[in-house]
Order: structure tokens, then C-alpha cells, then sequence
């Protein structure tokens, strides 16, 4: 067992932990503040194809295809009174599993696969709603902590039973 490799483990999958808090908590800042300038978030949309044709995703259709632009602009959005699809904030507990690295260079970049089922909860509503995926995370050593540069969430649902996708993944 090489020790470097599972502190390696260790660090990422404490990362993507305490991202999962932040959202929880609903702490778009503290969260923001975790996204690398070069920010690539992505989730495309999940098709269904016959035999084992792959991808088994649109290559060119998404849910949401954000850069840090416009990742700004969903969560300043979100802080304010004109984002009714999150009147009151869904109540959400994300779950993070499987965490793998994949590739990894000192201080430098990594790239991340993990797990992730999404619970969430909106109002007095007695629904909820369950969302699975996998992602691939690519980070960058900046300021000297990692910050997330890519993140592909590949959802596991052809149809998200779900009233919005105005939360993050």
C-alpha cells in the first residue's frame, strides 16, 4: 500500500466533503471561492441508445454548460429575491462516494472520479427528490489550495423527476 496514494484519497475526498457541506448549508460563497478561474461545469443531457452504443449522453445538448462567468451569475442570482425556484432555499443533503483518483501531479492538477446522490427537499412539499450521478472532477493547485477547474456530472437518469436543476451538482 503506498501511503502518498491514500493521503492523496484522503485530501481529495475531505475536498469534496466539505463542498458538499458548503452547498448543504447553503454557503454559495464560501463555495464559490472553491472554483478555479478556468471553471468548465458541465452536465450533459442523459440519452437512452440501443445495444452498447456509447457515449450514452448528448455530446452537444447539456442541463447546464457553465463557466465561472456564468456560475457567478447563478449563484449572485440565487442570493437574491428574484430566484423563485429556490423560494424558500430546497433543503439538500448530498452524499459523496467512490471517490478515485485518477491522475495526479503534486501542486500542480488532479483529476477526480466519485459518486454523488443528491436528497433533496423543497417546502411543506411531501416530494422529494433523488438525484445520482457520477463526475469527474479536474482541479489546479492555486493560492495554494486545490481548486475545482472542471466538473462533469454525468447523471444516471434519463429524466430528472425534478420541478428545477437550480441547485449544484
Amino acid at each position: 500500500m503506498d501511503i502518498g496514494k491514500v493521503l492523496t484519497k484522503y485530501e481529495f475526498e475531505q475536498w469534496l466533503y466539505d463542498e458538499a457541506k458548503l452547498l448543504d448549508e447553503i454557503d454559495f460563497d464560501g463555495w464559490f471561492d472553491l472554483m478555479h478561474s478556468d471553471l468548465k461545469y458541465e452536465m450533459p443531457v442523459r440519452v437512452n441508445k440501443e445495444g452498447m452504443e456509447r457515449p450514452d449522453y448528448s455530446v452537444d445538448m447539456f442541463a447546464f454548460q457553465d463557466d465561472i462567468e456564468t456560475m457567478k451569475i447563478r449563484v449572485d442570482r440565487l442570493k437574491t429575491e428574484y430566484a423563485w425556484a429556490e423560494m424558500p432555499p430546497s433543503r439538500t443533503r448530498r452524499f459523496v462516494s467512490n471517490v478515485r483518483v485518477l491522475d495526479y501531479v503534486e501542486n500542480e492538477k488532479a483529476v477526480v472520479r466519485s459518486y454523488l446522490l443528491i436528497y433533496r427537499s423543497r417546502s411543506t412539499d411531501i416530494h422529494h427528490d433523488l438525484i445520482s450521478g457520477e463526475r469527474q472532477d479536474e482541479f489546479k493547485f492555486a493560492d495554494g489550495r486545490w481548486k475545482l477547474s472542471k466538473r462533469f456530472f454525468l447523471v444516471d437518469q434519463t429524466t430528472l423527476n425534478t420541478r428545477n436543476l437550480a441547485i449544484f451538482v
